[in-house]
């Protein structure tokens, strides 16, 4: 599995550290040790579930609506802050 950048470079674990541990344990039917490896993915999932529905289910008028809250400012802009807030509380707890 390849190194993160991020840690290798800096000693800290980034967001995204513990991703490939977490998808390998749910793929195999393990959620609570999944959950373990990186909580905040557990946000993510649902997230990255309704862009799939918007992307592949939805059309017209309901798709566009949908796109605006997924992609809008304000979205972006929480899911930035959570990923930075995550970034910072992980390393403070030792998470």
């Amino acid at each position: 599995m390849p190194k993160c950048v991020f840690k290798s470079l800096t000693g800290y674990s980034c967001s995204g550290c513990g991703m490939q541990r977490f998808l390998h344990a749910m793929m195999h039917g393990r959620f609570i040790e999944a959950i373990h490896y990186n909580y905040l993915l557990v946000v993510f999932l649902p997230y990255i579930t309704l862009f799939g529905i918007e992307f592949l289910v939805l059309t017209g008028e309901t798709q566009k609506r949908w796109k605006r809250v997924l992609e809008g400012k304000e979205m972006t802009m929480f899911m930035f802050v959570l990923v930075v807030s995550w970034t910072i509380i992980r390393n403070i707890l030792g998470i």
